[in-house]
């Protein structure tokens, strides 16, 4: 038997099978693209030393192959960076030629407050016309309680500006793992996050006094945590009671309100 084939319908026929394997090495060839331009890692601390002072620590990591798709994007961003971090009397260090770290020091929760915000919010913006790849806003709540301090922190970030377009559930997956951003809290007690208006997607982890979140680029999403921190005025001021108390005990082997007690009712003195 011998089969006879059109050759003038040979191309309609195959054409879908054809279109279907492009779509199919569009999708690998993106793919690979993600994974060979490397991933960009954001990792954002704030480390208590004391009551109120301490620093902002960022370390910045970019992949082996990023500045290969566009050096002059990449250099422009981390010149406004660079800039930002000065405008903040901070300090960044060139770890090698992809990595960076970034050290802001602050005095006060107001200061820390006030430099976060500037920081990520530019007002005006960098000279060089860059604006900021995601917008943050960061408040804390003290509570004074004599010996230490309750912190209750609420931090929103805005991730929507560095979404990328998803067309496919694998190209979704591959878009996540393009940037890593992390926002951090170490403390000397710890943190607690028991706040119910936290984004439910987040991801925590803690690792003795310091505890991390897994923030998520195209999404809007809020941290919030309490920490307690001790206030050394008030341990100073606590002590100073004591040891006066103490010292008046021992010269008059009582405890004062006990001789107000007497001083109160004389008729029991007799």
């Amino acid at each position: 038997m011998k089969t006879i084939v059109d050759r003038a319908k040979l191309p309609r026929f195959i054409s879908p099978w054809l279109n279907s394997i492009n779509r199919q090495l569009s999708i690998l060839f993106c793919l690979v693209a993600i994974a060979l331009s490397g991933c960009v890692k954001y990792d954002t601390g704030v480390n208590f030393h004391g009551f109120n002072d301490g620093e902002i620590v960022q370390h910045l990591q970019l992949g082996d192959r990023l500045n290969s798709f566009n050096p002059q994007a990449v250099t422009a961003w981390l010149k406004s960076i660079e800039d930002r971090t000065r405008q903040a009397q901070g300090h960044l260090t060139r770890l090698s030629d992809r990595e960076f770290e970034i050290v802001i020091p602050f005095a006060s929760t107001q200061e820390l407050v006030t430099k976060i915000n500037r920081f990520f919010n530019p007002t005006p913006p960098a000279s060089n016309g860059t604006a900021s790849k995601f917008s943050a806003h960061l408040q804390i709540e003290q509570s004074n309680w004599l010996a230490i301090v309750k912190n209750h922190l609420i931090f929103d970030v805005d991730l929507q500006a560095i979404s990328i377009p998803k067309t496919d559930a694998k190209v979704a997956i591959a878009a996540n793992n393009f940037v890593d951003l992390k926002f951090r809290i170490q403390s000397p007690w710890g943190v607690q996050t028991t706040e119910p208006s936290m984004s439910p997607n987040l991801v925590k982890t803690t690792q003795g006094n310091q505890t991390t979140w897994q923030l998520q680029p195209g999404q809007i999403e809020r941290i919030e945590a309490v920490f307690w921190i001790p206030n050394p005025l008030g341990i100073g001021a606590i002590v100073i009671v004591l040891m006066s108390m103490f010292g008046y005990y021992l010269k008059y082997r009582q405890v004062p309100w006990q001789q107000t007690s007497k001083l109160a009712n004389p008729a029991e003195n007799r």
